[in-house]
């Protein structure tokens, strides 16, 4: 996956993101990459739905991933809803792998 497909999908589809996603998505790419692989991963293993809070805390285990400008956190909870939302639009084929609910205003 490209990150130019990744921003032009988000910049596509403003409105299912918070205002901030895609700017943090330009700085950020590899750790949305990474959320791809988990999800990809586990859909490949069989699961047809799954958490993307889990994604993200195997990730945590597995690196030592920060997000730029963001010493103090790893991985951002943040970012997952629209990290889940973003992957869904990736893979259109995986619809419902991922449970989403609707956004909250920033």
């Amino acid at each position: 996956m490209s990150d130019a497909l990744a921003l032009a999908q988000v910049a596509l589809n403003e409105d299912q993101f918070m205002p901030d996603f895609y700017d943090w998505l330009k700085e950020n790419y590899r750790i949305f990459s990474h959320f791809d692989d988990e999800g990809l991963a586990s859909y490949a293993a069989g699961f047809d739905h799954y958490s993307a809070r889990t994604s993200v805390e195997v990730m945590r285990h597995k690196t030592n991933l920060r997000e730029i400008g963001d010493g103090q956190w790893k991985l951002n909870d943040h970012r997952t809803p629209d990290m889940a939302r973003l992957y869904l639009l990736l893979h259109p084929g995986h619809k419902g792998f991922f449970e989403l609910r609707g956004r909250k205003a920033a």
